[in-house]
């Protein structure tokens, strides 16, 4: 799996969670966290990416089937597939949404 797509994966999940007790919660701040974080980039004056990155990221977050190749297309051409906090917080997203939910949850 590439840096993208690990990212898009994780963005899709995360949205996609439908957790209830504590994992939920870590989700869904997790997905947020990551939101942010590829946001940044699309936005930083370092990136080509422009706005329609910016709306390929929101357009994914309502029909990840419709724009999940755009959004490849933009996280590689951004360098997100290679940013150490992006992929660090995409990776502890989708460990985040393996973890049941409930007093299990504890032995984690």
């Amino acid at each position: 799996m590439t840096g993208a797509e690990l990212v898009a994966t994780a963005l899709t999940t995360g949205a996609a969670a439908a957790l209830t007790g504590p994992a939920r919660g870590t989700v869904h701040d997790l997905h947020d966290a990551l939101r942010q974080a590829v946001r940044r980039r699309l936005t930083s004056p370092d990136t080509t990416a422009g706005p329609y990155a910016v709306r390929v990221l929101d357009a994914h977050a309502s029909d990840p089937d419709v724009w999940g190749t755009r959004l490849l297309r933009v996280l590689d051409a951004c360098g997100a597939d290679e940013d150490a906090e992006i992929l660090r917080t995409a990776r502890a997203l989708l460990r985040a949404e393996r973890i049941p939910a409930g007093p299990a949850a504890d032995a984690y």
